[in-house]
């Protein structure tokens, strides 16, 4: 049976023999340190320098991996230029968010093989069983990791942060072997955590605002009261403080993305009421400052909100590891155990209570991951929950994101979201050279499908309009309130997404989002650059692109800046009328006589036949009661054939008539005459006599004098049957209706009705 390293001794026929891990064994070597790239290629002797000490690296880096199993464990615990060349390659090597300059294709493939060397060196340090005849006692191997200094929590957690993008299995075995070899590592990160809870202190206090954590000493008043100025503080500084920012919160989330089970130690110490508290308290200040601030070049500015950005993004996702890792993953798990159940209900209540005031996070948290979801997923898993205890926390929840979030729309494949781990085998391997981490400005392991109110990282709601469009929302907003400076207006059109009608709702109900609240109203506004300083060149103009067909006319205000005021009029244009000109009847007269529509020679004669003005054309047929044109309705040459035959039928009734009849009627037809001359008071007195008389003379044509005789047509009610006296007054009346009907109608026609 093969004897594990620590335990065999070096072959040699001397009775003292030394054990196969022994200094003596150590190979002469020197490796040489690590430094960054230069910051400029156009100085050939360090870019020189530099390219030969990584060759250098490299060489000697492949040479200790090409090592057998027993001189590389040599060579690895014994030799201190190794760990202070594999230090400073942690230490300085860029992350693959950090900006660096483009480096030539050789000085690329260098840094990428140099990286993939110090990854596989690190892997095979971690290793402690490499086949069944090279191996070491896991208790061993745990001790020489541990008190060589090979690897310790800073370590791990640069690793995480350089290595993590992409190799995600292979590191994750990789330090889960290292915590469950040697425990004291956990022990470490415990008593690491308040080293990371006092820097979030430090860089709080920085920024002006001091953290109440709890543990930690009270503050004394005068140190509380003294704050940093974040107006006045040099952008260096700033500069800084981002950059410390972005990278712990990075190098936080990967080791716990990595490492779930650190979260256990994380959380004995509330490390989510302090993430939380840092986020509520610091980053506002943040977001402020960069946006009022007067950076060197619009590029730097960016810059910073990029990384400010990623840092929010990082914060938000450790607080979800946290919970995900502490209450719901335990529930998913065991959810028929009502002791592990209710314990770990407790824990996401107090959790969740614990932050229900720090209103901007929650706003952050809710747009990248659902509480709701959380609460509807718990309750498929158990049925031992009470819902109830959850409703308060989620109308927090709801109310601070309906203040201070809102969802960006999608960008790209949502589907895939997060960080892909590599196909293959194992030993599989992912290095980012210096060319991808300069063309990659942002963590795909952060899905941006939603981004909160602060800051949108490319993905926003709505594009930038073009600076024709923003002159005309800032105009449009300046015209309701003339006291605000169009600098102001600009940052709240940009901050609400643009739209007009938010920007003066938020000023008329004072409801203005947090990073505006401290800003002035009187700010001035810059001019915008039309090219970035990052490479991306702002949206061309609208009027430059558009196309119509009344471009460059003589009405164009956009083209043509004098435009003749005078032939611009509202509505049809009033002109004087000359009577006298007859210049358009003589144009007309031209083309009636091209084409001889017109019996000119009888036109004229029939104009001169008019000396007067009054034209008695229709005399005949207007004025059939007037007293003038009595001889003109008698004359059979100038009525028309309707009236004739009308006049026929009055002269048959009239010779039927009695002789009284008769010279009633010509009294009626001389009162007719003077019908335009008489009170009307006598018309109606004398209608009234009419009337009268008519009456009389229907009661002598019954025979005698009495009311008239009613006739029932009714009868009695439906489908009791009917009279034959009754059927035949109905008979009776619609025979005559149609009499009666065609005598009104031709009284009308005679009147000249129709």
């Amino acid at each position: 049976m093969p004897l594990s390293l620590d335990k065999r001794n070096e072959t040699s026929n001397n009775k003292n023999a030394l054990p196969m891990l022994h200094p003596s064994r150590v190979e002469e070597m020197v490796f040489v340190r690590y430094t960054p790239p230069p910051s400029s290629v156009e100085d050939s002797a360090d870019y020189d320098a530099w390219l030969e000490r990584i060759n250098y690296l490299c060489d000697d880096l492949h040479w200790l991996l090409q090592l057998p199993h027993d001189k590389f464990w040599c060579q690895v615990i014994f030799d201190e230029s190794l760990h202070k060349a594999l230090d400073s390659f942690l230490k300085y090597c860029p992350r693959y968010y950090d900006s660096v300059i483009d480096l030539p294709e050789v000085g690329q493939h260098s840094q990428q093989e140099l990286c993939r060397l110090v990854y596989l060196t690190y892997l095979r340090m971690a290793t402690h069983k490499e086949s069944k005849e090279h191996f070491i006692t896991p208790e061993v191997f745990g001790d020489i990791i541990y008190e060589n200094f090979l690897f310790d929590i800073p370590k791990i957690l640069d690793i995480c942060s350089l290595f993590g993008k992409g190799n995600g299995p292979l590191l994750t075995k990789m330090i889960s072997n290292i915590f469950t070899q040697q425990p004291k590592y956990t022990d470490d990160l415990r008593e690491t955590v308040p080293t990371m809870l006092h820097v979030l202190t430090t860089i709080a206090t920085q920024c002006g605002v001091q953290l109440e954590i709890s543990g930690q000493s009270p503050q004394k008043l005068d140190k509380a009261a003294a704050g940093s100025n974040m107006s006045s503080m040099p952008t260096p500084v700033l500069q800084d403080i981002l950059l410390y920012l972005n990278d712990i919160a990075l190098t936080l989330h990967r080791f716990l993305e990595l490492y779930p089970p650190a979260c256990n130690v994380l959380h004995e110490f509330n490390f989510c009421s302090v993430i939380a508290h840092f986020y509520e308290q610091v980053i506002p200040e943040l977001t402020l400052t960069i946006k009022q601030k007067d950076f060197q070049s619009q590029s730097l500015q960016k810059q910073l909100q990029k990384k400010l950005h990623r840092a929010k993004k990082c914060l938000v996702h450790i607080f979800r590891s946290l919970i995900q890792y502490n209450c719901l993953q335990p529930l998913l798990d065991n959810g028929s155990d009502e002791q592990i159940v209710a314990t770990c209900m407790e824990g996401l209540i107090h959790t969740m209570t614990s932050v229900l005031n720090e209103r901007k996070f929650l706003a952050s948290y809710e747009s990248m991951f659902s509480f709701q979801d959380d609460v509807d997923m718990l309750m498929q898993t158990s049925t031992s929950i009470d819902p109830h205890q959850l409703e308060y926390i989620q109308s927090a929840i709801n109310a601070a994101f309906a203040t201070f979030g809102h969802r960006k729309s999608p960008r790209g494949d949502t589907n895939t979201g997060g960080r892909t781990s590599p196909d293959g085998a194992a030993d599989s391997l992912t290095v980012l050279s210096v060319q991808d981490k300069n063309k990659q400005n942002e963590d795909d392991s952060l899905p941006d499908e939603f981004q909160t109110e602060d800051y949108s990282e490319g993905a926003v709601s709505c594009p930038t309009p073009g600076q024709a469009e923003i002159e005309s929302l800032i105009a449009s907003v300046k015209d309701l309130f003339p006291h605000i400076g169009e600098g102001f207006i600009e940052l709240a059109l940009e901050e609400l997404d643009w739209n007009h009608e938010k920007v003066v709702s938020a000023i008329l109900e004072d409801k203005l989002p947090a990073s505006l609240q401290g800003i002035s109203f009187d700010v001035a506004r810059q001019e915008r650059a039309v090219n970035q300083g990052d490479g991306h060149a702002e949206l061309p103009d609208v009027l430059a692109t558009r196309r119509n067909i009344f471009d460059n006319d003589e009405f164009d205000l956009f083209h043509n800046k004098k435009v003749d005021m005078k032939k611009i009029h509202l509505g049809k244009k009033k002109e004087k009328i000359d009577l006298e000109d007859k210049s358009v009847i003589r144009a007309v007269q031209a083309t009636y006589d091209a084409y001889g529509s017109i019996d000119q020679d009888s036109m004229y004669e029939a104009a001169q036949m008019y000396e007067d003005e009054y034209d008695d054309t229709y005399d005949s047929n207007i004025a059939a009661d007037d007293a003038d044109s009595a001889d003109e309705l008698t004359n059979k040459k100038v009525l028309p054939r309707v009236l004739l035959e009308l006049e026929r039928k009055k002269e048959k009734e009239e010779a039927s008539d009695s002789r009284s009849e008769e010279s009633e009627e010509e009294e009626e037809n001389e009162v007719s005459r003077d019908l335009f001359l008489t009170d009307p008071a006598k018309l109606r007195e004398m209608a009234e006599q009419k009337r009268l008389s008519q009456a009389s003379r229907g009661r002598k044509g019954r025979g005698g004098a009495g009311p008239p005789r009613v006739r029932d047509v009714v009868g009695s009610a439906k489908g009791q049957g009917q009279s034959d006296e009754v059927k035949r007054n109905r008979r009776m009346k619609e025979k005559f209706k149609g009499q009666r009907n065609k005598a009104n109608s031709e009284k009308k026609m005679s009147k000249g009705m129709f």
